[in-house]
């Protein structure tokens, strides 16, 4: 079979650990299930590389050992599982398996996320919502646990982290230090072509799953612009550039970032007053998260500090163009599976809990004319947040002005 060589496992303080979590929220059991990688978080939990092509339920109890319900083709998975196994191959077995494993009555986790506000979380089906019911326990959001042991970053992650994110930051400079050459011999590179020198760096400093985008003019008003070898048009003078990028060392977390450059000697005073408005709601999103260091019951939200961020922007008359939430979990994968910085496409109420990075990065888009982002990395732990992006931008780079890098800059 396609899945014999992996093994599911849990370390023993893992488990632990999870079952305290569980304790601790009054739960008396997580309920893991996926078929065919439709639960992500499962085999993230268990250490699932791959999905199964059957049906599978893992019960990590809030005491005792845990149990799975597997199908017969798919048992070489579980041969250091460190609970019972309970084999199945027809459904009645399955639904009688399920039965004999779930107690009536308990309150058990599982991946849902009631009318689908926080549609990463939302990952069991409907018809398995029922088969659980119908075992007559009551299930219950995970979402606090998926936070703490399926997107909290260990402390090797964090220095992988810290490292990529030095990468991107270099890669940056050097992208925006290409563009002004490419300007200033009038060489016609295009958004593309740099894209290409982009990942090719990203790519020869260790760096996977690497990709960037590049904008210029119009092009930068456009929140998910993606230039391609057709349509990239040729960066030329007197131009918003817009660079984000973004890669992880293998097998660690994401770093993303954003950075701005104006293809000239001087930022335009327009262009300039978009950019004091994005680094102000960026700061204040900051802020809030500072406020809040130390504070042992963690009641800071995702929605809380976008609602900070968009806050600044709505009052300087830019909040019709800033369209998107102020930042994404960040964890193995880009958008990961902890609380986003949301409360506008959807009402993330999920707390910030420590162990967990995040972006930050307010945008103003201005149709027809430019865009402007600014994107930096949090790590958040118990004395409060980490910026892990380094220097942060403090203004929009005027990469034909020899002075523009200066060390405040990358």
């Amino acid at each position: 079979m396609a899945h014999t060589a992996q093994r599911a496992h849990i370390d023993p303080e893992r488990l632990l650990s999870i079952q305290a979590a569980l304790r601790e929220r009054n739960l008396d059991g997580w309920l893991l299930y996926d078929y065919h990688g439709t639960n992500p978080i499962a085999n993230r939990v268990l250490g699932l590389p791959q999905p199964m092509s059957r049906r599978y339920f893992a019960l990590l109890p809030a005491q005792g050992r845990p149990v799975v319900v597997a199908h017969a083709l798919e048992q070489p998975p579980w041969s250091e599982w460190a609970g019972p196994v309970r084999v199945y191959f027809t459904w009645e077995e399955l639904e009688a398996a399920l039965a004999e494993t779930l107690t009536p009555g308990a309150r058990i986790a599982v991946e849902t996320s009631a009318m689908d506000r926080i549609p990463q979380l939302d990952r069991i089906p409907t018809g398995v919502l029922e088969l659980i019911e119908h075992a007559g326990v009551h299930p219950t959001g995970s979402s606090e646990l998926v936070t703490l042991f399926a997107s909290a970053w260990s402390d090797a992650e964090l220095e992988s982290h810290r490292r990529a994110a030095r990468v991107l930051a270099e890669v940056a400079e050097s992208a925006f230090r290409k563009a002004a050459a490419a300007v200033r011999e009038e060489l016609g590179l295009s958004e593309w072509e740099l894209k290409a020198q982009i990942l090719d760096s990203l790519s020869e400093a260790g760096l996977v799953d690497i990709d960037s985008i590049v904008a210029v003019g119009a092009n930068s008003a456009d929140g998910h612009y993606e230039p391609t070898a057709k349509d990239a048009v040729p960066i030329e003078a007197e131009q918003v550039l817009l660079i984000d990028l973004w890669g992880r060392e293998p097998g660690s977390v994401y770093a993303d970032q954003t950075w701005m450059g104006y293809t000239g000697n001087e930022v335009p005073k327009k262009v300039s007053q978009v950019w004091q408005t994005v680094r102000g709601a960026r700061q204040a999103a900051l802020e809030s998260l500072a406020a809040h260091a130390g504070d042992d019951n963690h009641q800071l939200r995702g929605c809380d500090v976008d609602a900070a961020s968009r806050t600044i922007v709505e009052e300087a008359g830019y909040g019709e163009y800033f369209i998107h939430r102020t930042g994404h979990s960040i964890d193995s994968e880009l958008h990961g599976f902890g609380p986003n910085i949301d409360g506008v496409e959807t009402k993330d109420e999920r707390r910030l809990l420590p162990g967990i990075g995040f972006s930050i990065e307010p945008g103003v888009y201005l149709p027809g004319e430019f865009g402007v982002r600014s994107e930096i990395n949090v790590h958040l732990s118990s004395a409060g947040p980490e910026v892990t992006t380094p220097n942060p931008q403090d203004d929009i780079f005027p990469v034909l002005n020899d002075g523009w890098l200066n060390p405040s800059a990358l």
